[in-house]
């Protein structure tokens, strides 16, 4: 079975591409290639879960799991409740998580505005480096972001790869 989206791109690109007369395929192309876009972006932004629990101190953990960025971030701010959570709230983002866009950073900053109004505590764990370069990049924008970096193991490949010119052991 064909997915119906597909069946709407084969006939919007053919219907494109015979009408008005002259058209360019490549404009036919173009806009089935936009409209596929738009249905991955929409299909990507359903990916993001989000588990909620409380510990026996009292404190609210949220465990987002998939991708933030634009599609899903207006997802994500509806899951969060302000209003309801108690005094102290942990967004514990996992290995596949990361905030992909600035409108996920506004997310971000819009729950951290909305716990800080209600003299509530939140902060965001976990977060990889290339979420962290995007928030230092655009600390101006987003002050009210407390986070935590994520652990990671990295092997120092300058102690364990020999430099240019160095003799190896190595046998080719």
């Amino acid at each position: 079975k064909v997915p119906r989206v597909e069946v709407f791109v084969i006939f919007l690109v053919t219907v494109l591409s015979n009408w008005p007369n002259g058209t360019n395929i490549a404009y036919a192309v173009g806009a089935g290639l936009s409209v596929c876009a738009i249905n991955y972006a929409w299909n990507s932004g359903n990916l993001l879960e989000v588990e909620e629990s409380i510990s026996e101190d009292g404190i609210k953990y949220y465990d987002v799991t998939g991708p933030l960025f634009f599609a899903a971030s207006n997802r994500f701010m509806k899951m969060v409740k302000p209003d309801t959570d108690p005094d102290r709230v942990d967004i514990r983002f996992s290995s596949s998580t990361s905030i992909m866009d600035y409108s996920a950073m506004e997310t971000l900053h819009k729950i951290a505005v909305e716990y800080q109004a209600k003299g509530k505590t939140v902060t965001f764990h976990s977060l990889c480096p290339n979420s962290e370069k995007l928030i230092l990049k655009a600390n101006h924008l987003v002050r009210s972001i407390e986070y935590t970096s994520r652990d990671v193991d990295v092997k120092d490949v300058h102690t364990s790869l020999p430099h240019a010119g160095e003799p190896t052991d190595m046998v080719g």
